[in-house]
């Protein structure tokens, strides 16, 4: 029923631990009667390979494939895209970022609606610039490109036959944005979900050039695409959630 994308460098030390932040999430879940794990190895110089064959005989559906050189997170999640094999997936970081509690919360309300997303509450706890940095981030792609949430970079669940055929260009971390501003452009339901976030280790940061010009790159070849050359989109339709 859904399929666990989680792209991973050099985070061997953390994979054994979001296994089973994920079968616990599951397990709490009640409602994901057949799922399987992606791990798409961007070129980690940490023995990953050696990990994840000791791992597949203590987890079960677990998929490993490798980059071969460096590609990017981006690169990384099409390629999971395109080796999943149930209607919705989740992209899930290597790091062990995500608590079970914010994706067995989503999990819950995984046929609710289309795309799954997640809105977090515990925001004071994540470092200053940073919040200002997400939230000027989250308005720019609302006044762009009428994406009106919260959070655009959340750990979402996304509708795999529609982001298939979305064209995805990005190769770096632009692909959360892209794929969640072309789908606020097709006929499709989303909700949001509040969720509490264990926020990443401030050691690992995803700010840095590369990404940053990704980022630029992928908001200017989307502002080409869709407010320039699609004149006529479908607005996705919000769905209210009930506790």
């Amino acid at each position: 029923m859904i399929s666990f994308i989680i792209p991973v460098l050099n985070e061997a030390k953390f994979i054994e631990q979001t296994f089973k932040t994920i079968n616990k999430s599951i397990r709490l879940a009640k409602n994901i009667k057949k799922f399987e794990i992606i791990v798409v190895d961007d070129g980690s110089q940490d023995g990953i390979k050696d990990k994840i064959n000791v791992l597949k005989s203590r987890y079960r559906n677990i998929v490993f494939v490798q980059n071969n050189k460096n590609m990017g997170m981006g690169f990384s999640i099409k390629k999971g895209i395109n080796l999943s094999k149930f209607k919705k997936f989740m992209i899930i970081p290597g790091g062990n970022d995500i608590g079970h509690e914010s994706i067995y919360s989503s999990l819950k309300f995984y046929s609710h609606a289309d795309l799954v997303m997640q809105c977090p509450l515990n925001v004071e706890e994540r470092e200053k610039y940073r919040n200002i940095i997400s939230r000027t981030y989250s308005l720019i792609y609302i006044i762009f490109f009428d994406c009106n949430v919260y959070y655009i970079n959340g750990a979402s669940i996304f509708p795999l036959k529609k982001v298939k055929e979305l064209n995805l260009k990005s190769n770096r971390h632009g692909i959360f944005s892209e794929i969640i501003a072309k789908l606020f452009r097709k006929n499709i339901t989303y909700c949001e979900i509040p969720v509490n976030y264990k926020w990443p280790h401030k050691s690992r940061t995803t700010i840095n050039l590369k990404n940053i010009i990704d980022v630029l790159k992928s908001f200017l070849l989307l502002f080409i695409e869709l407010r320039i050359f699609d004149k006529k989109p479908i607005k996705a339709k919000r769905k209210k959630i009930i506790f």
